[in-house]
């Protein structure tokens, strides 16, 4: 049996959304368990509502509650009974092997820091995200996308090492790309830190680098994961998600303005926008793992519904199960990249 602890206050609509993607994901695997913490009365209502075993749910009851709008340091100094504190607090426990959130990213990637630490040999914990691309596999693995703003070349090297092994036995993806964000593909491209990286991923061993990479590489699928640094990963992150907003909005638009007729033709295209839409929804990838912590932790969107919650934590178990946390260290060593 897995055991995932779920922050259940952690969400834009928590716990409604927590507790139903739990059940769901529960119902679905019959070997994952859920530890559910926050408030008892009120996640205890929730699940009252629905029909599933009564011994893989259960509830940890916390008093606080960390917003959207808390600082992570206050986070992590003040609100030290809230659920998520709790959350990871079980796994490092031995309770749970996993914790997932929806809430507050700093706060949470604080708060595992704080009670679970670091891989050994990890300098600093990297997040990772799943963006849509025309892989065959779907998407595009790209680190980091905001955990540390300013890194060194050595911290560029653990990230690959780190995305790649997520790529391998997490998206199951045979002998993955890894590639180096730059402003153009040649070696000599890119800034001090880009090519100082680029020569230490190269030496990785058992890594396929395929070198430099720029922003279309990600979409066309030309690359598995994209090493780069928190600053321009969040950039990326950011303006993916608002393009495909726009995307969204300028179909409508274009809907709204056309004439009845061509209103009427349009409908029998709705099922192939609605699969396109459904491909490049966040919900469908659940979470953003948080990569170098010793133990699981995965951060997802605030707005993530049942079915996000529910992808976070069936993904959680793919992680536990592929002990993804002990090939890092055993990669680490061999490549000789772990911190000194």
């Amino acid at each position: 049996m897995v055991a995932i602890a779920l922050d259940g206050m952690g969400g834009d609509k928590a716990p409604v959304e927590e507790v139903a993607g739990a059940v769901e994901a529960v119902n679905q695997n019959p070997n994952l368990k859920i530890l559910l913490t926050g408030r008892q009365k009120v996640i205890r209502n929730e699940l009252a509502k629905y029909k599933y075993d009564f011994e893989r749910i259960e509830v940890y009851h916390a008093e606080e509650r960390i917003t959207m709008h808390d600082p992570p340091a206050m986070a992590v100094r003040r609100k030290k009974k809230s659920s998520l504190h709790l959350a990871n607090q079980l796994v490092k426990a031995g309770k749970a092997q996993a914790v997932f959130t929806a809430g507050n990213t700093g706060a949470a990637m604080a708060v595992s820091l704080l009670h679970l630490g670091r891989i050994p040999g990890i300098i600093r914990p990297a997040l990772l995200i799943n963006f849509p691309s025309l892989n065959p596999h779907g998407s595009t693995s790209i680190l980091d996308v905001g955990a540390n703003v300013d890194t060194k070349p050595k911290m560029l090297t653990q990230f690959a090492v780190m995305g790649e092994l997520y790529c391998r036995y997490v998206m199951k993806v045979n002998r993955p790309r890894v590639g180096l964000i730059s402003v153009g593909r040649e070696e000599s491209k890119g800034n001090e830190l880009i090519r100082q990286s680029w020569k230490l991923i190269a030496g990785l061993k058992n890594i396929k680098f395929i070198g430099n990479v720029e922003g279309q590489d990600i979409l066309e699928g030309r690359v598995d994961v994209v090493i780069c640094d928190g600053f321009v990963g969040n950039v990326l992150l950011k303006f993916g998600e608002g393009s495909i907003r726009l995307f969204g909005e300028l179909i409508k638009q274009q809907v709204m303005a056309s004439g009845w007729l061509t209103k009427i033709s349009l409908g029998m295209f709705v099922p192939i926008l609605r699969a396109i839409y459904r491909r490049m929804d966040y919900q469908e990838y659940g979470s953003a793992p948080l990569l170098g912590i010793n133990g699981i932790s995965t951060i997802g969107h605030g707005k993530s519904n049942r079915r996000a919650i529910k992808s976070a934590l069936l993904q959680g178990v793919k992680f536990i199960e592929e002990h993804i946390n002990s090939k890092i260290e055993a990669a680490l060593k061999e490549n000789r990249v772990a911190e000194r």
